[in-house]
């Protein structure tokens, strides 16, 4: 799945709490998501990812949006890497950083999703709302005189959240496991004399 398009089911279900399922998994896999790049961002800043409690992870979960943590974990992370530029994987974390930034445009999708079924197939889907600023685009009616149409950018079966769900899981345990490889490179690296 790339995480820069939105996907168009052809078919939606024939029951709202599939839908409504599969949205609790993707959201529970996003907050998953959000903890590991808590922990990059904890190891970074204090140089252990063990201390949930510290003035550190309220200041990151005072940030509001994805986005906006991923850019904030990312300008540390490349300021840590002013310190340690011998970190091999310092490019990892910040490829990784980026993806969770670019896939954090589905999460919103989901979570700010609605429920609904169309008319026409009389099938479940996941719309961006009517009133939303974004998911829908103003286009022409094709008939003369009548009202300009707020057309969905985007209509979501379970199939699709779920994919969206799986994509979710994936960044989790690379984030961990590049977190993981970088707290114990740092460990070994600070135990070692610096060369000047």
């Amino acid at each position: 799945m790339n995480p820069d398009k939105r996907p168009w089911a052809d078919q939606g279900n024939s029951s709202e709490t599939e839908i409504f399922t599969s949205v609790g998994k993707a959201l529970s896999h996003w907050e998953m998501v959000e903890s590991a790049v808590a922990s990059l961002f904890t190891m970074i800043t204090l140089g252990n990812y063990s201390a949930p409690t510290t003035p550190v992870l309220r200041a990151y979960s005072a940030i509001v949006g994805s986005r906006n943590r991923m850019q904030m974990v990312r300008a540390a992370l490349q300021s840590w890497l002013l310190s340690w530029p011998d970190c091999p994987l310092g490019p990892n974390a910040i490829d990784q950083l980026n993806l969770c930034g670019n896939w954090s445009a589905r999460r919103n999708d989901v979570a700010h999703g609605m429920v609904d079924m169309t008319p026409d197939d009389r099938r479940w889907y996941l719309f961006p709302s009517l009133y939303a600023t974004k998911g829908r685009k103003l286009a022409a009616n094709p008939v003369e005189g009548k009202p300009l149409l707020f057309r969905p950018e985007y209509r979501y079966n379970a199939e699709i959240i779920d994919g969206f769900s799986q994509e979710f899981l994936g960044l989790y345990n690379q984030m961990n496991l590049i977190t993981s490889a970088m707290g114990e490179w740092h460990r070994i690296a600070s135990d070692q004399p610096h060369r000047n």
